[in-house]
């Protein structure tokens, strides 16, 4: 907003008074954020504090309301409902997690003015963007995957494959209905890669409503395998995230079987007890090694020489990010490649189901050394535009000039 006044400013004797015009400065907006689960240093969650930590300016203050905040992973911006004792006591009586987001949107509901920004993590809820809405707040939704409806189209082509229907509760039509209605009831949705852009569009989103965004990743929390000189061997291949179908582990498995290469392929995150069952011959192979949960990232990205990962359904895959920061040539789909990688720049962007493909870019990156380091350089220096304070800084600036 801007506003202009008219005065006399004081002159030398003698001097001719004219009129001069001040402009007042842009006026600072609460930023409103409302993330309905615990804040702890992993997942969705570490998403949204990186964000906020380094969407740094005078024209927005961040205020983020969640369900509680696990010590020490705290901010002076943190509005937490409950209590980490009382939410420990609360999961301990069994009170069930969506009651507890729901009480915490109720709650932080009451907080909202005139003039907020009103910045909203999944789950939605409708009465909270409309009484936002109501109140003269501006409303944002984060869209941190495709739509419902989007996200079927592509799951259903995964699941056919392996002769199974989705699992009961996943893309349910009316979850899909509520959910586009909600994102036309904002007044901005951000999509962190171009497939959400495209299934915003085919939701009914406007173009000038969808703020074009990416995710990013931490110098600081991945500094042991940065500029990292990987020793001569036998490469090592790594898959970070759920082993499950909508992650393509399974097309994975096949791949690498298929491919031949004399090297490793590492698994890092729980596998899923059904693609373990499907895949026991695959997985019992000498030439893969299953990680299970880390917490040390550093050390698992130091430890490889080529990052893959086939996943059918993404919004900005933080693991792709990370894996480029650390100098990694990355095999990923189109889904998996975020706003980061290119084919043949940083990597190859291979369509999943095409396993052959995917067997000879893995056979490419083992075979050629000088292409797999030339590769790995390009991922690194396109990661540096990737950094949390970069992203943090290009969102603060897309939402002070759009919204």
């Amino acid at each position: 907003m801007t506003a202009a006044m008219t005065t006399k400013p004081s002159q030398p004797s003698g001097a001719t008074l004219e009129t001069a015009v001040f402009t007042a400065p842009p006026m600072s907006r609460t930023l409103r954020v409302f993330f309905a689960n615990i804040v702890l240093p992993a997942g969705i969650a570490y998403t949204v504090t990186e964000l906020l930590d380094h969407m740094r300016g005078p024209l927005l203050r961040p205020k983020l309301f969640c369900t509680s905040v696990v010590p020490p992973f705290t901010r002076p911006y943190h509005s937490p409902v409950f209590n980490p004792l009382v939410w420990r006591m609360l999961c301990k009586a069994r009170v069930p997690g969506a009651l507890q987001n729901r009480v915490t949107l109720r709650i932080a509901a009451r907080s909202i003015r005139a003039n907020d920004v009103v910045y909203l993590w999944p789950p939605y809820d409708t009465a909270l963007i409309r009484l936002a809405r109501d109140r003269g707040a501006s409303v944002i939704a984060e869209r941190i995957n495709c739509t419902g409806r989007a996200c079927k189209v592509v799951l259903d082509r995964a699941f056919s494959r392996i002769g199974r229907a989705l699992p009961p509760g996943w893309c349910n039509p009316e979850d899909m209905e509520n959910e586009e209605e909600q994102l036309r009831l904002c007044d901005f949705v951000t999509a962190p890669n171009a497939f959400v852009t495209q299934s915003l569009l085919d939701a009914g989103i406007a173009p000038k409503r969808i703020l074009e965004t990416s995710y990013g990743w931490s110098l600081s929390r991945l500094q042991a395998a940065v500029a990292f000189d990987r020793p001569a061997r036998p490469p090592v291949f790594l898959f970070v995230g759920l082993g499950n179908v909508r992650k393509g582990l399974d097309l994975l498995l096949e791949a690498w079987e298929r491919s031949g290469v004399q090297g490793t392929l590492h698994l890092a995150g729980r596998i899923d007890d059904e693609l373990r069952a499907r895949c026991a011959r695959q997985l019992a192979r000498p030439d893969v090694k299953e990680l299970g949960h880390i917490s040390d990232m550093a050390s698992v990205y130091a430890d490889a020489d080529v990052f893959v990962f086939p996943s059918h359904e993404e919004g900005g895959p933080q693991v792709t990010y990370e894996a480029a920061g650390c100098g990694l040539p990355c095999i990923v789909s189109p889904m998996g490649a975020g706003r980061i990688i290119r084919h043949r720049e940083e990597g190859f962007v291979i369509d999943p189901f095409d396993t052959n493909a995917w067997g000879d870019a893995m056979r490419s990156m083992a075979d050629d050394v000088g292409r797999r380091h030339q590769l790995g350089l390009a991922a690194a220096q396109r990661a540096q535009y990737f950094t949390w304070d970069k992203v943090g800084a290009r969102l603060y600036e897309l939402f002070v000039t759009r919204v």
